[in-house]
């Protein structure tokens, strides 16, 4: 999602967007304005970040726009240094109609495969609100382990997950194919 894409989001030019993007974007799909603008402000200041920023989710068999996903920066940035320096922190979206269908699972993992094997990135983190099970049980299922939690500004409590290996796990391949 370039900076064109984010800039007709934060417009509310779905439209624009959809065209972009080569998919469909339903009208009443809540476009939450803070990560968007957060990420075209990065891109804004460096361009060379966006391969590590937010990508759609786009079903494939309707092409319908369920999401997003990005690492919020890339790998090691300063905000870590005292969890995991050498981590990358993940963050994802998927709007209400298409939760509990497997998108952040699917996503999740090719994300990380792709920061894997193109970039050698082994250590991913996340930060999940303890109400949100069905993330909570994601991130354990795919071998994170909770390290800590703070207060964010915006979401208030998170539990801190982070996620290493020295390989990527075998029994992901097939998963992170999609």
């Amino acid at each position: 999602m370039g900076a064109l894409v984010l800039e007709a989001l934060l417009a509310d030019e779905r439209g624009v967007a959809a065209r972009l993007l080569e998919c469909g974007i339903p009208g009443d799909l809540p476009l939450e304005r803070m990560p968007l603008a957060r990420r075209l402000d990065q891109l804004r200041r460096d361009a060379s970040v966006q391969p590590w920023l937010l990508r759609a989710m786009i079903d494939r068999v309707s092409a319908t726009l369920v999401g997003h996903i990005g690492f919020h920066s890339p790998p090691r940035p300063e905000y870590l240094a005292t969890i995991a320096p050498d981590a990358v922190e993940l963050g994802y979206t998927v709007h209400a109609p298409f939760r509990r269908q497997g998108y952040a699972t699917e996503a999740v993992l090719a994300l990380m495969h792709w920061a894997y094997s193109l970039h050698g990135q082994c250590c991913f983190f996340l930060s999940i609100s303890p109400q949100n099970l069905a993330s909570t049980a994601m991130a354990l299922s795919l071998g994170f382990a909770a390290c800590g939690s703070h207060i964010d500004d915006e979401d208030g409590l998170e539990i801190e997950y982070l996620r290493r290996f020295e390989r990527w796990p075998p029994e992901w391949l097939a998963k992170a194919a999609g």
